[in-house]
């Protein structure tokens, strides 16, 4: 089976440093939630080396970069071989999967590349911008369509505790579901709403009724 690589995506590193990591279970790739509400488990972060450590035996470096809005680490295990040519002052694209240890969010690199057009680094705000507008647009999207839904869902309850009031006695749950035509899982959602918040009950199992 192919395994999919998850695409790295251009973010500031404020972003990222001040997001929520995730930690996930099974095969699915942990990831970091950043301020603007995007999931990042791949980054690719531009800015300068402002430090840099190597080990004594070799086996373990970092470099520092700084973007003007925060700093992170790029750490290496076993070789240094990926961090090893650069140095402070230069200027780097770093590409690399995200990774958190102590409450410190990292950079495993994959690929840096050093950059000497100015121009770069304007171009690369320029896309970050964009994506963070994008990432806005979808979650108030996204909330609008929750709100909608929440709307329905307490309106759909209205419309059921009156069925309910036309009824002299306990109704079959399964009658509610025969005569309102919306999704069953909204109307279960409402069903539970009025049972949660004691308007109604079951006097046996599969019968509600109002109180």
């Amino acid at each position: 089976m192919t395994v999919k690589r998850m695409t790295a995506k251009k973010v500031m590193i404020k972003h990222l440093v001040n997001g929520k990591w995730v930690k996930s279970n099974g095969t699915e790739p942990s990831f970091v939630v950043t301020t603007y509400g995007d999931k990042v488990s791949r980054a690719r972060i531009l800015g300068t080396v402002v430090a840099k450590f190597i080990s004594e035996d070799e086996s373990y470096g970092t470099i520092t970069i700084d973007d003007c809005t925060e700093t992170i680490r790029a750490k290496t295990f076993t070789t240094v071989k990926p961090i090893e040519e650069f140095n402070v002052g230069d200027v780097v694209d770093v590409i690399g999967r995200v990774r958190e240890y102590n409450g410190e969010i990292y950079i495993m690199p994959e690929v840096i590349r050093k950059v000497d057009d100015p121009n770069f680094e304007l171009l690369r705000k320029l896309e970050i911008a964009k994506t963070i507008q994008e990432a806005k647009t979808l979650t108030c999207k996204e909330e609008k369509r929750e709100e909608k839904k929440q709307m329905d869902i307490e309106t759909l309850k209205k419309e059921i505790l009156k069925f309910l009031e036309t009824a002299s006695d306990a109704v079959d749950i399964s009658s509610i579901f025969e005569n309102f035509q919306a999704p069953e899982t909204m109307i279960e959602s409402a069903i539970n709403l009025l049972l949660d918040e004691g308007i109604c009950y079951e006097p046996v199992p599969g019968k509600i009724k109002k109180i």
